[in-house]
């Protein structure tokens, strides 16, 4: 009769089997994660450029929603952030002459929880339903009022 505990085959596929469940969500979550790095990224970089904008007008916000609106358009015309338009906020002139420029976007995860034809929710969801909203804040001071 064989002896079972020396037989070592099918070891190495199990090993591979169990690697595999713990490597494979990792992969997706450093993919998640480096796409919402990405993505505030280009949000404070455009909350940057809105508030130079500001600075340079000396306070006037005329016209910079619609410049940061611009920064996440491509040449075609096509958007660099998935889902609707950022939200760009321009705060008024404090008692300190400074001004606040936010940009918000709510981030879309691409393995999100999404319901199926008949509403159950997908077995795909690795990120849960609720959405996270990216936020940019920068403030930056103005020269005196005359």
């Amino acid at each position: 009769m064989k002896q079972l505990h020396k037989d070592e085959r099918g070891v190495a596929a199990l090993e591979a089997a169990l690697g595999m469940m713990i490597l494979i969500p990792l992969f997706l979550f450093l993919v998640e994660a480096s796409r919402a790095l990405l993505e505030y990224s280009q949000l404070q970089n455009a909350a940057m450029e809105g508030a130079r904008m500001v600075s340079r007008q000396n306070g006037d916000s005329s016209g910079v929603a619609d410049y940061v609106n611009s920064l996440f358009k491509n040449a075609d015309a096509s958007s660099t952030v998935d889902g609707a338009a950022p939200t760009v906020t321009v705060g008024a002139r404090d008692s300190d002459n400074n001004v606040t420029v936010q940009v918000d976007h709510v981030f879309t995860p691409f393995f999100s929880s999404q319901s199926d034809s008949q509403g159950g929710s997908s077995p795909f969801g690795i990120m849960g339903s609720t959405p996270l909203t990216l936020s940019a804040r920068v403030v930056t001071a103005l020269p005196a009022e005359n």
